[in-house]
């Protein structure tokens, strides 16, 4: 059995050992600071040392109750059974994970104590959580949790308290766990007072004024979160808190509440873009019933307008039968519907290229072109 020195001292960075066993994967020691992958969370990394010989850990496994760390085959002949080697984490890949783990606690706590809403799932790598929860929470519950956690991990100070139980002490002290409780063994218990107490295996900050604030990225249907805490969230915050500045100059709006007011602006402006669609679908239809003149018993209308082509072939099925309409855009662009076979769209395009030049094409119709030179009245040049 490997014992756990990370669950005592999480903040060592370096330790010794003996090689109880060498398998496949790798070597199995008396004593470790390395945390396995397991419960949802990245296992450490770092490097084991056996006199001049350094073996790069990059994975590590638990089996039972021993801890494989993983080394290379090529160097697993190297290292034997009853060898001294120094153990070193990587720190900052360590505290990251500490700090992303800590964090899930709080906020699948809060979520557990002011909705009654289970954490279905949790993974947890460098700063960064990726959280299920059983049911949906709403916008204002998100926000509401979300408030909280920046209170709790930035403007206060709450310690994080861990212990080792036997599996029956846990129901003599009669407190509320959140989450699973193993059947028997030893039981490691993680506590944040008036907050929350889970069993866990996994390595957690001190305190919550080690995490800071944490930067939400994601939030779907609302049960899944992912998010960012540390330097990641420190620097996105930043990057965000610049990008604002920048927003809020360009639409000369105040940088407070600048989603609320740019949602004015916004909405204005759908104001504007909707009047001005009512008045496209009005002009269409008063084009529909006045062609500008007819040829061969088929109607021919004309309109400049930039409405979008797919609202204006929606309007167009409106249309009287036996009509051909011309769309005049900008750049000398040209659209030609057609809802009848006495006017083929495509064969009208190709004699307006012929004499104005430029390129395109199309159905009997529906076709377009970019036109070299412009007509003054496009209906004149018409030719069925």
């Amino acid at each position: 059995m490997t014992e756990k020195l990370y669950w005592e001292n999480p903040y060592e960075t370096s330790f010794t050992a003996e090689v109880v066993a060498v398998v496949p994967e790798g070597v199995i020691l008396d004593k470790t600071l390395f945390y396995p992958q397991g419960g949802g969370q990245d296992c450490d990394k770092g490097q084991l040392k056996k006199e001049k010989l350094m073996f790069k850990i990059e994975s590590v496994s638990k089996k039972g109750e021993n801890i494989i760390h993983h080394i290379s085959s090529d160097l697993l002949s190297k290292i034997h059974v009853g060898d001294k080697v120094s153990g070193e984490i990587d720190w900052d890949f360590r505290y990251g994970i500490m700090r992303a783990h800590s964090a899930q606690h709080i906020l699948s706590a809060l979520i557990k104590n002011k909705f009654d809403i289970d954490t279905a799932h949790a993974t947890i790598s460098f700063e960064d959580v990726s959280l299920q929860i059983a049911h949906n929470i709403s916008d204002d519950q998100f926000k509401e949790v979300i408030i909280e956690f920046n209170r709790i991990c930035t403007i206060e100070n709450h310690e994080f308290q861990t212990r080792v139980v036997n599996r029956d002490e846990i129901d003599v002290e009669g407190k509320q766990i959140r989450g699973k409780i193993p059947e028997q063994g030893k039981v490691r218990l993680v506590e944040l007072k008036n907050y929350d107490l889970i069993c866990c295996g996994g390595t957690h900050v001190k305190n919550t004024s080690e995490i800071g604030p944490i930067f939400v990225y994601e939030f779907n249907k609302g049960t899944n979160f992912k998010f960012i805490v540390g330097s990641k969230a420190l620097n996105q915050l930043a990057n965000d808190n610049y990008r604002i500045l920048n927003y809020a100059r360009n639409l000369n709006l105040p940088v407070l509440n600048i989603v609320e007011n740019f949602q004015k602006q916004l909405d204005k402006k759908l104001t504007v873009q909707r009047n001005y669609e009512t008045l496209a679908i009005t002009l269409l239809q008063l084009v529909s019933q006045n062609p500008q003149k007819i040829l061969n018993n088929v109607k021919i209308g004309c309109i400049r307008m930039d409405f979008g082509y797919k609202n204006i072939q929606k309007s167009f099925k409106d249309f009287p039968k036996d009509y051909l309409l011309l769309i005049l855009e900008e750049n000398k662009k040209v659209r030609i519907l057609s809802n009848t076979e006495k006017a083929n769209a495509n064969e009208v395009l190709q004699k307006l290229l012929k004499k104005f030049g430029g390129k395109g094409g199309g159905s009997p119709f529906s076709a377009q072109a970019t036109l070299r030179g412009e007509p003054k009245d496009i209906t004149l040049e018409l030719d069925l």
